[in-house]
């Protein structure tokens, strides 16, 4: 089955922290924006491509269904955005 995803709706993005800048006690994961989901694709195979660790470890949290936590399905949303005409 595939998900239908709303481009526009806006998503929080989050990074997975390296393990040694983390401090025993702080979240694993920090917000990095709020944005629509077609900006947070694009930041992370875009502005985050030479940083693999950064790519691999971006996690989206979507109000409307599950997180999107793999850098595939987020190379694919990419994709898609691209086609899609902007609204």
């Amino acid at each position: 089955m595939i998900a239908a995803y709303d481009l526009d709706e806006m998503v929080d993005l989050l990074a997975l922290n390296r393990p040694f800048e983390g401090v025993a006690g702080q979240a694993m994961a920090g917000k990095v924006a709020t944005l629509p989901l077609r900006e947070a694709v694009a930041l992370v195979v875009e502005d985050w491509a030479d940083d693999k660790f950064r790519q691999l470890s971006a996690v989206i949290v979507r109000h409307s269904g599950p997180a999107i936590r793999g850098f595939e399905e987020i190379k694919d949303l990419y994709v898609k955005a691209e086609a899609a005409p902007a609204s």
